[in-house]
């Protein structure tokens, strides 16, 4: 018995010693969109300052599909060392209300590391439509029922359902079109492939700036810091209209507690760079650094209140 007993604490320690001594090596961020998009432009933001801080390289490694669901369960799927983590984006909590067999289960196989971001959704069209508010925008879509459409990054995304809601409350016709990504959603929206889209503000603000696009209001409940000149919806006629997204850390279910923590602290430091801070607000993306413990609420609180949504929106998985 009482070499069983040391013979346990000897592999307990070797863990821990050997999560203290993490990362020893590069460590892969998967992110589960291709590049351009708001995913992208912050895990390249993180992982910057982590290679600097930590010593050793992290690498994006986008593996795009499926709404994000590819890159998330190779995630779901690897060793659980610390050395293959998600960047997630919040479909992760929303892909079972419309898609049949998710290769994981978001509270079974990840363990939450931190919030990165939050981000308004955004309403956009492009230059060409003539439309100059939300108000007008539904106007001209009743007035052409079922001529519309609008992009998206993908089924069951966030950005998805935010368009689907306003359809509702609009009582308005659009067709939705995923995409694999807002990268290349943003792409067709520039140039004129879609006339309208509901995608995460980030790669459309330098459109938005140059004129090739218009952001009409984001669905968030407040304006946003770096740009007070977009309207909400919830500002727009429709009162209590609030919907966003988040990107965060998620590491295989079993990852050491001691790499969490860590991962979690220096991740928070890097958000709280000025450098860091200012390239993500120039983005519309609004750092958070939050705890495991904190994060995990985020997604039970997401998947409640999404799934409750699904179902008065009468999606069901296909």
């Amino acid at each position: 018995m009482k070499n069983v007993l040391w013979l346990a604490i000897f592999l307990v320690s070797s863990g821990a010693a050997q999560a203290q001594g993490w990362p020893s090596k590069s460590v892969r961020f998967i992110v589960p969109f291709p590049p351009g998009g708001a995913t992208d432009v912050a895990a390249r933001a993180v992982a910057d300052k982590l290679t600097q801080a930590l010593g050793q390289q992290f690498v994006i490694d986008n593996r795009a599909g499926a709404s994000g669901a590819i890159g998330a369960a190779e995630v779901a799927r690897a060793a659980p060392d610390g050395y293959t983590i998600l960047f997630a984006a919040d479909p992760v909590t929303t892909l079972h209300l419309v898609m049949k067999s998710v290769p994981y289960d978001t509270l079974r196989d990840f363990v939450p590391i931190t919030q990165v971001t939050t981000q308004p959704i955004a309403v956009a069209a492009h230059s060409s439509v003539p439309v100059k508010n939300v108000q007008e925008l539904i106007a001209l879509v009743k007035s052409q029922p079922g001529k519309f459409s609008f992009a998206h990054s993908g089924i069951g995304t966030g950005q998805h359902l935010s368009g689907e809601l306003l359809k509702k409350l609009a009582g308005i016709d659009m067709v939705h079109v995923p995409y694999k990504g807002g990268g290349p959603a943003v792409t067709d929206l520039v140039a004129g492939q879609v006339p309208l889209a509901v995608l995460g503000s980030t790669p459309l603000i330098p459109h938005h700036k140059s004129g090739r696009i218009k952001i009409l209001a984001f669905t968030s409940k407040d304006r946003f810091p770096t740009m007070q000149d977009v309207p909400t919806l919830h500002e727009s006629g429709f009162p209590g209209f609030d919907t966003g997204q988040w990107l965060g850390l998620l590491g295989p279910r079993g990852t050491p507690a001691e790499v969490v923590n860590r991962l979690y602290a220096e991740t928070r430091k890097a958000l709280a760079l000025p450098d860091v801070r200012e390239r993500l607000l120039a983005s519309a993306l609004l750092p958070v650094g939050n705890t495991p413990q904190e994060f995990a609420g985020v997604i039970s609180a997401d998947i409640e209140r999404w799934t409750k949504l699904a179902g008065e929106l009468g999606l069901k998985p296909q």
